[in-house]
């Protein structure tokens, strides 16, 4: 008697890695921790550590390093979707919504271009472009990807390419019309979450780079065997705690202090 045909769901579940929810749960925790101390010293001006303080050295090195995990597992699941581009336009499109409630309720927090419209633009870009990513080898994508991050990573604050002998600045144009998605915007721009395409789409691309040794099981084995349940369902339903968690945080912080 033949074993009946695995189902849709038990396919998906099977395939799915649980190390990459884990990964991803765990940066977006680190997330909201990041937000919470911003909160407390910038808002409601609580003192806090100074080596635990956004925007101080310490901090913002801890910040790039889960904001790495965040964008490359994102890259890395992009290429699992069968429809990048749709679910890209989706998330661009959640991302001009908090852009507008912020504008509304709390215009001194807010958010043009934020993570959210980065990771939509990410993807749709990534969709887009597939049929020529994909004929990339892995390895010089993920080589070209860092070494473009390391590069660019100060372009959008001042116009610096770090061409690792020296550095060079860019004279930009003072506008941010219509560039301030790439990282080109006037002295008169703000948001308070601000992630445009150069540098983070690098990161973006180096886990899209990834998925191939990923998917093909080439990393050591106990990166497969990863997991801790509360951190897997933080890392799936990453995109809705995103989108909610800091009103909440503001909401909550209100009522207390």
């Amino acid at each position: 008697m033949q074993a009946a045909a695995p189902t849709i769901s038990e396919s998906i579940k099977k395939e799915r890695i649980a190390a990459l929810d884990v990964l991803r749960g765990g940066a977006m925790v680190l997330v909201m921790l990041y937000h919470l101390l911003f909160d407390l010293r910038y808002i409601y001006s609580i003192p806090i550590p100074r080596p635990i303080t956004p925007g101080q050295p310490e901090t913002e090195t801890v910040h790039i390093c889960f904001l790495w995990v965040l964008f490359a597992v994102s890259g890395i699941c992009t290429r699992y979707s069968k429809d990048p581009i749709k679910r890209g336009a989706f998330l661009y499109i959640i991302g001009w919504l908090i852009t507008f409630v912020t504008s509304y309720f709390i215009p001194s927090e807010l958010i043009v271009f934020g993570v959210l419209s980065c990771f939509g633009a990410c993807m749709t870009i990534c969709g887009l472009l597939r049929p020529l990513l994909d004929k990339i080898p892995w390895q010089a994508l993920l080589i070209a990807s860092a070494l473009l991050w390391i590069m660019l990573m100060d372009f959008h604050r001042s116009g610096t390419i770090h061409l690792f002998v020296t550095d060079v600045t860019v004279p930009l144009p003072a506008v941010d019309r219509y560039l301030y998605p790439i990282g080109i915007k006037s002295g008169e721009f703000y948001s308070a979450d601000y992630f445009p395409l150069i540098p983070y789409i690098f990161m973006f691309l180096f886990g899209y780079a990834l998925h191939v040794p990923v998917k093909e099981r080439r990393l050591p084995e106990g990166f497969y065997r990863l997991n801790c349940p509360p951190l897997e369902f933080i890392g799936r339903h990453s995109l809705l705690i995103y989108a909610v968690h800091q009103p909440i945080m503001l909401l909550i912080l209100e009522i207390i202090l």
